[in-house]
């Protein structure tokens, strides 16, 4: 499911993060390398939540809302294991390309391929 334009900020916020233009394109590029199909899960998070089911058999979940699935995306990068990337969203401070380059092992650990993300850019 196409998520509105607005989960973007929904999800920068959600995290402290600011909506500015390069957090936004670093997630628009993110959404469109998962091409996530799931319901409410526009970067395709695999994070347990009530209501959620599984989208496929890796454990991509749909979620009940968009409320549920900004709320688990969240979740899912402040875990532990995306410390740089959420304080390159944090700091506002590098432009999108920048902040994939600078987190390429964070972006496959989510299992998102930074080369592609970065052909999206252009």
């Amino acid at each position: 499911m196409h998520q509105p334009p607005l989960w973007k900020f929904r999800l920068l916020h959600a995290i402290h993060a600011k909506g500015r233009t390069p957090n936004r394109q670093l997630l628009d590029v993110w959404e469109r390398a998962e091409g996530s199909k799931a319901d409410n899960n526009p970067l395709d998070t695999t994070q347990p939540w009530p209501g959620a089911t599984d989208y496929n058999s890796v454990g991509v979940k749909n979620y009940p809302s968009a409320a549920a699935g900004i709320a688990a995306t969240a979740a899912t990068l402040v875990n532990g294991h995306y410390n740089g990337l959420v304080a390159d969203l944090r700091t506002s401070s590098k432009s999108a390309a920048q902040m994939i380059e600078d987190n390429r092992a964070e972006i496959q650990t989510w299992g998102t391929n930074p080369e592609l993300m970065l052909q999206l850019l252009t």
